[in-house]
């Protein structure tokens, strides 16, 4: 089989006409038949009863005509339904007369419609041979390590497709990209990319490294792990030997493996359309990039700064004021407004750990000083609620001028919103230092943030919707080893 998406839209379609069919006939309509002639050896003529099933389909057209199913096999059939029916001895440039052919065909000399399935698979081979004699089948794949289906195969539309390693005809190197990997465990998805050319025509890389980089993208979208796209890709036409040619460098990202359970493939298929149609550039596009830089980094520290700076750019952070409201706006868009306060001390919170970093702190420093929540667990949540965003803002559910979105849900909210002011025209002292910070001079686990503002990280209260944990002491410190 070559053309997969062909053959479900036939079958998709024969079977309709089948129940439609076999209902009229056992509800009493009449099959006509046609009595034959021919001489015997014995008797000086024998008959033979030819049932009309064509004139059966051709009297019910009209109805079959009207199948759901009936428009979605003609567009798969496309330009390929004169060559079709020029093998049936009739002449049409139109899908609806090779459709019409093509169920003839499958119930010739039939007394009955039930779907005969391997009669079917005989006429859809002639179709197809029809279709492709003089076409090449060009077959693309990639690894997806790092991605588990629970299903064998997604198809996406197009003739891209996800599917499981297992089985699968491709070389060694796109099953196991690592060598070591070979020894055990299962082998990598495969993205697959099938395509019919004209003879001579050039095999499309290009589409394929786009077209598998935005794959990779929606799945970093779509949950967190450690999923990355292969570094290398491999081809072949009409199942001939499979080359090898390079893929855009990605980084292998942190965590588990990311899986796909069973029924996830429309909405998945769903938002790589969306982000296939997306308007490139602007900021949206920006920070879907970071977001991926994020995902591709090998710590938790080196994601952080790559999360904050996308959420920068969607709510319009540069600024001295769009910097003070980020994390209220943020709360505002992900969260209900009974735990925006909690979400809003959590993107506080982010900010004074990606400036512990970069003021030189490291993970076993922050464990011994700060003890505060584990800080991957702070990256974690960031990171979530930045993938929720950009995927809303791709779906639609969003608008792209997220800041002004976020205050018009400020604005419904009946929480009071407390702003402040102060006269930008002199430049002011700073502040003197209260009691606190005379009490804490030079104490790292008290960090500054706003202005006039500081506090203490270990320190939450029940009222924010965050509590002191002891449990991120069993995170692994080696990902926080490195400063920014």
């Amino acid at each position: 089989m070559r053309n997969r998406a062909l053959h479900d839209a036939l079958r998709d379609f024969a079977l309709e006409a089948a129940s439609l069919l076999s209902e009229d006939l056992d509800s009493g309509a009449d099959l006509e038949f046609e009595v034959d002639e021919e001489p015997g050896r014995r008797a000086p003529v024998l008959y033979s009863y030819r049932p009309l099933t064509g004139r059966f389909i051709d009297e019910r057209w009209p109805r079959l005509r009207a199948l759901a199913t009936r428009e979605p096999a003609e567009r798969a059939l496309g330009a390929g339904a004169e060559g079709y029916l020029r093998t049936r001895g009739a002449y049409a440039d139109d899908a609806e007369p090779a459709l019409r052919a093509m169920l003839e065909r499958l119930w010739e000399e039939s007394t009955s419609f039930a779907f005969p399935e391997e009669r079917f698979e005989r006429v859809y081979a002639e179709v197809e041979s029809t279709l492709y004699r003089s076409a090449m089948c060009a077959e693309i794949v990639a690894p997806l390590p790092g991605l588990r289906l629970a299903e064998h195969r997604i198809d996406l539309g197009g003739g891209l497709s996800l599917r499981r390693g297992e089985g699968a005809d491709a070389p060694l190197e796109a099953l196991w990209p690592h060598a070591l990997e070979r020894r055990g465990g299962d082998p990598s998805v495969l993205c697959v990319l099938e395509r019919d050319l004209s003879a001579g025509a050039d095999l499309p890389l290009d589409e394929a490294r786009l077209r598998f980089s935005r794959i990779a993208t929606v799945l970093r979208l779509w949950g967190a792990g450690a999923l990355y796209l292969g570094p290398v890709g491999w081809a072949r036409v009409n199942g001939g030997t499979w080359r090898s040619f390079p893929l855009p460098p990605s980084g292998t990202g942190r965590g588990g493996a990311l899986t796909l359970d069973a029924g996830e493939g429309e909405e998945l298929g769903a938002l790589l359309d969306a982000l296939a149609h997306s308007r490139p550039g602007g900021a949206v596009a920006w920070a879907v990039a970071r977001f991926e830089m994020g995902c591709e980094r090998a710590g938790d520290g080196e994601a952080l700064s790559d999360y904050l700076l996308a959420l920068e750019a969607l709510l319009d952070g540069g600024s001295d004021l769009g910097r003070a409201t980020l994390s209220l706006r943020m709360a505002a868009l992900c969260a209900d407004e009974r735990d925006r306060r909690a979400v809003q001390r959590r993107v506080e919170l982010a900010f004074a750990l990606e400036r512990f970093l970069v003021g030189g702190g490291n993970g076993e420093a922050y464990l011994e000083e700060v003890g505060s929540d584990s800080p991957r667990t702070v990256v974690l949540e960031i990171e979530e609620h930045l993938r929720a965003i950009l995927r809303d803002v791709i779906c639609g559910y969003l608008d792209t001028d997220l800041r002004s979105a976020a205050d018009d849900v400020l604005l419904e909210s009946s929480e009071p919103i407390e702003i402040r002011a102060r006269d930008l025209r002199v430049r002011e002292e700073p502040p003197e230092p209260g009691p606190l910070a005379d009490e804490h001079a030079g104490d790292a686990r008290f960090l500054r943030y706003g202005h006039g503002h500081q506090t203490r990280l270990d320190e939450a209260s029940d009222e924010d919707g965050v509590t002191p944990s002891e449990e991120w002491a069993a995170d692994d410190a080696s990902a926080w080893s490195a400063p920014i």
